[in-house]
């Protein structure tokens, strides 16, 4: 399953969860998140690789984080969490059914939708539910419950803790896209790549229930290479949809990023891990433009052997 994907968890999930003190018992689990500084003369950015759903003992502020977010005046997120279930709700409504009154099982035909109803039941969400809506859609809403059933939440997530953070600290914050945005790359998907996509996501659920624990596993170990092997898996069966969610959008953020590197301050950015490793990843990108990088590059951020939480 893809982990750029976790993103859109948070908007559904804040549709529809209320998070009370769920780490209270939970043993922690320190996560070694991986961070990059990118220089250019006097000027430098943070740029943090974060995991946007976590269970609650995960525990992955550091020194070097603080340090980081301290020397930091301008705070950069994908896209805002504020008003976002509302965003989305408006999104889906417009563009997330099928049209002509077509039922999801008469898109992807009868083996597909009997797939996808054994996956759905697999992470107790009731099949009938996914009726109308778009395979895109679908996969989304799968992967969202598949998360849940190891106990992740957006409230956990990295995004949401430094967006907190921020705004108590009342930081500047800067966004590299709308929800909308973000959303509607799905809809430049064909329809045979979002088909291809719900299906990849329910056989992942029955083959792979480990999938979900095994990115984060990654994450908190601060591996970078393996964090990718996990991405890269997730998204094999679907190339159109890494071009979209991944290599589009680090296209489209690339000059931003570099505006800020010229701008005489000090950003913070945190966007998901897929973004800054791999082959595509915006780490790469900077230094292929001359930038001074310092950090974990991908493979050499190995750190001891940490247990992904359960």
């Amino acid at each position: 399953m893809g982990a750029l994907i976790l993103r859109l968890a948070v908007w559904f999930l804040a549709l529809a969860i209320v998070v009370a003190d769920a780490s209270a018992g939970l043993a922690p689990v320190v996560a070694k998140p991986l961070l990059w500084t990118v220089s250019k003369g006097d000027n430098r950015i943070h740029l943090l690789g974060s995991i946007h759903l976590l269970p609650p003992e995960v525990s992955w502020k550091s020194p070097g984080i603080d340090a980081a977010m301290d020397a930091s005046s301008v705070f950069v997120f994908e896209a805002p969490v504020h008003g976002a279930a509302d965003a989305m709700a408006r999104f889906v409504e417009r563009h997330g059914r099928i049209d002509g009154g077509r039922s999801l099982s008469e898109l992807i035909g009868e083996e597909a939708h009997e797939l996808v109803s054994r996956a759905a039941w697999q992470v107790q969400y009731p099949p009938r539910l996914l009726g109308t809506v778009r395979p895109w859609l679908a996969a989304v809403y799968l992967e969202i419950h598949a998360s849940l059933m190891i106990g992740a939440s957006p409230h956990f997530g990295v995004d949401h803790v430094i967006e907190r953070l921020a705004r108590a600290r009342q930081a500047r914050l800067v966004y590299l896209e709308t929800v909308e945005e973000q959303l509607s790359y799905f809809l430049k998907l064909s329809r045979a790549a979002e088909v291809r996509y719900l299906r990849s996501v329910a056989r992942d659920i029955l083959d792979r229930p480990e999938a979900p624990r095994a990115l984060i596993g990654a994450w908190v170990e601060g591996d970078a290479q393996k964090l990718q092997a996990q991405i890269d898996a997730g998204l094999s069966d679907v190339p159109q949809l890494r071009e979209q969610l991944l290599t589009v959008r680090n296209r489209k953020w690339l000059p931003m990023i570099e505006e800020m590197l010229g701008s005489g301050q000090v950003h913070f950015v945190t966007v998901g891990a897929a973004h800054l490793t791999g082959r595509d990843g915006l780490i790469g990108m900077l230094r292929a433009r001359g930038y001074k990088v310092e950090g974990p590059a991908a493979g050499s951020a190995k750190g001891p052997s940490v247990t992904a939480p359960r």
